[in-house]
């Protein structure tokens, strides 16, 4: 299983909630990975844009995204939507890359909505690419209020809710 922190932000709250994801997929007992997207240099995505994906690229890719069948991707709201680095990422995978992996979708912004647009976006998005979208999905407004300044999910709301979510994701 693949934990995708969709932004490549330096010192994100993804990725502090890619994390808390992480420990809470492990306490479960499952294994996984994390994807930080700030590993993956601008240059390969755009080297693989529009041709052959460049060695580096495919590595990744074959590693995060292809040789797993779930992924749980965590997304920021950006303008209304979700991170165009992601939206980059995912044009310069190949046809089919996405395709039969099932996703789970957590959302996350400082305003109040917790990025409710920007996941149905995306849920348009990897429906067309052939992905299935568990339904359950998680919303954390006001992130910036909801993590300790080491980085913990303060809100025991949220902790439920996403304990909910992997557990029936990992039936799915």
């Amino acid at each position: 299983m693949t934990i995708l922190c969709t932004t490549n932000r330096p010192g994100s709250n993804s990725m502090k909630i890619a994390e808390i994801y992480r420990a809470a997929l492990v306490s479960l007992g499952q294994e996984c990975q994390v994807l930080d997207l700030r590993t993956v240099p601008a240059q390969w995505v755009e080297d693989s844009s529009f041709s052959d994906n460049t060695p580096e690229f495919d590595k990744v890719v074959g590693r995060y995204i292809r040789d797993v069948e779930k992924l749980i991707l965590i997304v920021p709201e950006y303008n209304g939507s979700f991170p165009g680095y992601f939206k980059y990422f995912m044009d310069a995978c190949n046809w089919g890359d996405f395709n039969g992996r099932k996703m789970a979708l957590m959302g996350l912004a400082t305003g109040r909505s917790g990025n409710l647009r920007g996941l149905d976006h995306l849920t348009g998005l990897l429906h067309f690419l052939g992905s299935e979208v568990y339904a359950k999905k998680v919303y954390l407004s006001q992130v910036n209020h909801a993590l300790s300044p080491g980085g913990e999910l303060t809100n025991e709301t949220t902790q439920d809710e996403i304990i909910t979510q992997l557990k029936g994701f990992i039936a799915f």
